[in-house]
């Protein structure tokens, strides 16, 4: 085994990817990604800081302008699956950058297009869950963005597959990546279009390593590893104290992504589970009513803090990181599978009805939920109506995870959510149909389906 750690990397990268050693279940769960990330690329090609930057990137083509649109599609709603413990979103990075690579290039295709997806996203959440020290991820309590810090080595790993790098040349691409990494998360706190253009960055950057080492440019062999490499620089790790990727005996880190049944940021996801529990046992935000729920301390600084901004967001994107809002929206009464695409105005903040029940919820730490985090996003729900009623609530295990997964009608109702909007029903149930198809071995329905999504993205 080589001893620097890119190239023990590309090495384990390119026999997993060239073996077709990706075991069945992650494969399967790679095909889930894809058709969740179209969907939600889609859902988001409209959205401000897509249109931003595709105005920007105009007189650009190829492959790295579509990795950059698609990644900030995928990424613009707050729609496109994550992970825990390492709070990366894998999907909306790498499938772009799958999709990119091979669009147009019939001799790359889409055979091994799963194999690719997987090997990069286990890459890119290894690298996520690194990061983890002392109940929390390094690079979040930073300020990094996860996502954008260690996706763009598994976007360089997945482009360069499919390019048919060998390990030497994939081993540059990913120290040329590791050169190409970053990103803060303010975004989350008090918005921006930034945040969302992240997957695209780093999306496009994985594109450009893989290209790079193509044309014979080289990166430090000690990259990753070195005293100033990537782990040093960004987790502050010791290299000899990780667990390598084909060191795990759990399966692959992909199959334990969590499919988003609603479009805001994950951390409120089991705050608004916890709200249609209590609604379902009668409790109504009604005058004289509160409703307090409690959360991992972290966790606050995204979807409560800074309170002027979570109470009266400024736009649709700003509410998805509100967990007063969007906890009020689940418990008025929301769309889609609980809170969906149709609550989120793509241009104003939350009407006024909102507003007002979004001031009866309040969030706070709770020592049992900061203990479980980041491994579990648990919310403690206790509300009381006017009437001194209690009701209560807890979830430690969200819907769409894979302890507690959406069904396939589920899921289809999230995929037309998306995409029906904007290519009628009738397209939208072909489009799925293409995709379900393909990812189940049918090469030629799945180009098509490729095909038919970067069009919409021309």
């Amino acid at each position: 085994m080589p001893n620097d750690l890119a190239l023990r990397l590309a090495d384990w990268a390119h026999s997993a990817y060239t073996h077709a050693e990706v075991p069945y279940s992650a494969l399967a769960a790679a095909g889930l990604h894809l058709v969740d990330t179209i969907a939600v690329a889609i859902a988001g090609a409209g959205e401000p800081p897509v249109e931003s930057m595709r105005r920007a990137t105009r007189t650009h083509g190829g492959a790295g302008r579509l990795a950059l649109v698609l990644g900030t599609a995928a990424h613009a709603l707050d729609y496109d699956n994550a992970q825990t413990p390492s709070l990366v979103h894998p999907s909306c990075v790498i499938v772009p950058t799958a999709v990119a690579a091979t669009a147009g290039r019939p001799d790359r295709g889409p055979g091994k297009l799963l194999h690719a997806l997987a090997v990069g996203e286990e890459i890119s959440l290894w690298l996520g869950e690194t990061a983890v020290a002392d109940g929390n991820s390094i690079l979040f309590e930073r300020g990094f963005h996860p996502t954008a810090v260690c996706t763009p080595i598994g976007a360089a790993v997945t482009a360069g597959l499919l390019r048919g790098l060998n390990p030497d040349e994939l081993a540059h691409a990913i120290g040329t990546a590791a050169s190409l990494s970053g990103g803060i998360l303010e975004g989350n706190r008090t918005g921006g279009q930034t945040k969302p253009m992240h997957a695209g960055f780093a999306s496009a950057a994985g594109i450009f390593a893989a290209d790079l080492a193509a044309a014979g440019a080289t990166a430090p062999p000690t990259s990753l590893e070195g005293r100033f490499g990537f782990l040093h620089a960004f987790l502050g790790v010791d290299p000899a104290a990780i667990q390598w990727p084909f060191d795990r005996a759990e399966g692959w880190r992909l199959e334990s992504v969590v499919t988003k049944p609603y479009p805001t940021n994950g951390f409120i996801h089991s705050s608004i589970d916890a709200a249609l529990l209590l609604r379902e046992q009668g409790f109504r935000l009604e005058p004289g009513a509160r409703l307090q729920i409690g959360v991992a301390e972290p966790v606050l600084r995204t979807i409560a803090f800074p309170e002027a901004s979570k109470y009266a967001p400024s736009d649709a994107y700003a509410a998805r990181f509100s967990g007063p809002v969007v906890v009020a929206i689940a418990m008025l009464g929301g769309s889609g599978l609980g809170v969906g695409l149709a609550d989120f105005d793509g241009v104003n903040g939350p009407d006024e009805t909102v507003l007002a029940a979004a001031q009866q919820v309040r969030f706070a730490a709770d020592p049992h939920a900061s203990a479980a985090f980041p491994k579990h996003v648990v919310s403690i729900a206790a509300g009381i109506d006017g009437d001194g009623n209690q009701y209560h609530a807890r979830i430690g295990t969200g819907r769409g995870s894979p302890e507690n997964p959406l069904s396939t009608r589920e899921l289809f109702m999230k995929f037309e959510d998306c995409v029906a909007p904007r290519l009628g029903t009738s397209a939208s149930t072909a489009l799925w149909d293409n995709l379900q198809s393909g990812i189940s071995g049918d090469g030629t329905t799945l180009a098509t389906a490729i095909f038919t999504f970067t069009a919409l993205f021309d």
